[in-house]
């Protein structure tokens, strides 16, 4: 699962590119890619909910997941702050009026709520709510975030919240499943005037995908757990299909759209291309646990979703227009960056994620034999969001 894991926080890079592009290639969607971790969230938290007796607690979970995405976060958000963004805290100041600013100053400061800034609006300095932030003149509330696509993270996090209670049974999850389409079937039937904020945005519309995830997990558990040879061919096939529609997206795309690329009644965008996620994500997982190298291509997705935009800033300002032709330098500074960020603050805190049951104990080989918590994404994005995550 790593390796389809760095490909999609690549396709989110690579559409924060000048011209959306890598040598001229177009990768695919980065809106797919987001929604793609959200459904590798659902499955990998319902796997940890089910597998680890230690999760049995509230507070070890939901430490565990906070201390998986905030260190990480709060090093690119503080860099963001000496690097790009040192009058920050003065035009925070000078345009918005308490307790908006209050708000926005704790949603940066401890990951939360950076969704809801997409469903708000300036109105004289006071925060109000809007169905179409893309909308309005001046100043949008989403660019006073330091991390500006965590937004996808706030999704994430309202999935954690509610995962303990949902994702220990198939009927709970059949039910989450459901409330996300129902609220997907409101919003088009709705028809907001910007669809931006309502496709892939917000967080109980995404819940169908999450949902998912976390069936595919209960499915592919009695299908792949015991069937190791089938998961690895499974997954070979599933890995050489992700690459074929990332790097051939331009391709695929036609065919995408021709077997239905925007399921109206859902607003959901390249519909097919997550069915294949959702049918995929098992055996990505069973037949790849224990390979190293895909791990650790799976451990850079967080960190290269965290950093990207801001490596992208600096590159634009700092290197002249030649180096940065392709787009070859900032995808390559990106992944630099994600390592040093997974090996100087992932992996130290890891050390103690381990003692919350995130990860077993290199002594303990019968744990270690069990299925490990590789990192979601986006998305969770890790989305990153996330991956959203996500962009």
């Amino acid at each position: 699962m790593g390796t389809v894991r760095f490909l999609l926080a690549l396709c989110v890079v690579v559409t924060h590119a000048k011209g959306s592009s890598i040598f001229g290639l177009t990768l695919f969607s980065g809106v797919t890619a987001v929604q793609c971790f959200y459904v590798i969230s659902g499955f990998l938290i319902t796997m940890v909910l089910n597998e680890r007796a230690d999760y049995a607690s509230l507070r070890n979970f939901y430490l565990s997941r906070y201390l998986r995405l905030w260190p990480a976060y709060i090093v690119v958000a503080l860099a963001s702050i000496a690097l790009t963004r040192s009058d920050w805290l003065s035009q925070l100041s000078q345009n918005v009026r308490w307790p908006g600013a209050a708000f926005l100053a704790f949603s940066n400061l401890t990951l939360l709520f950076q969704d809801w800034t997409l469903f708000l609006r300036f109105d004289a300095g006071q925060l109000v709510p809007t169905d179409a932030f893309g909308t309005w003149p001046g100043a949008q509330v989403n660019s006073f975030l330091l991390v500006p696509q965590c937004w996808s993270i706030g999704v994430e996090l309202t999935f954690y919240l509610i995962a303990p209670f949902v994702c220990r049974k198939v009927a709970t999850l059949v039910a989450l499943l459901g409330f996300g389409i129902v609220t997907r079937l409101i919003i088009a039937a709705m028809h907001p005037p910007a669809l931006d904020p309502w496709v892939y945005r917000f967080a109980p519309a995404e819940m169908m995908l999450f949902a998912a995830g976390g069936l595919a997990y209960f499915a592919g558990r009695s299908v792949y757990a015991s069937r190791p040879h089938l998961a690895k061919v499974a997954c070979g096939c599933a890995v050489a299909l992700f690459v074929m529609l990332v790097f051939g997206s331009e391709i695929v795309a036609p065919w995408v759209t021709k077997f239905g690329g925007m399921s109206r009644p859902l607003l959901l965008v390249n519909w097919p291309f997550l069915l294949v996620m959702i049918l995929s994500v098992a055996p990505l997982f069973y037949g790849a646990r224990s390979h190293r190298l895909d791990n650790a291509l799976g451990e850079l997705s967080y960190p290269m979703y965290l950093c990207h935009m801001l490596v992208g800033g600096l590159i634009a300002a700092w290197l002249p227009a030649q180096w940065q032709a392709g787009n070859a330098l900032y995808v390559v500074a990106v992944i630099l960056v994600a390592i040093a960020l997974d090996g100087l603050i992932v992996k130290p805190i890891d050390g103690f994620r381990r003692r919350l049951g995130a990860r077993a104990p290199a002594h303990d080989h019968q744990a270690a034999a069990r299925p490990r918590e590789p990192m979601p994404s986006g998305a969770d994005v890790r989305f990153a969001t996330v991956p959203a995550e996500t962009l």
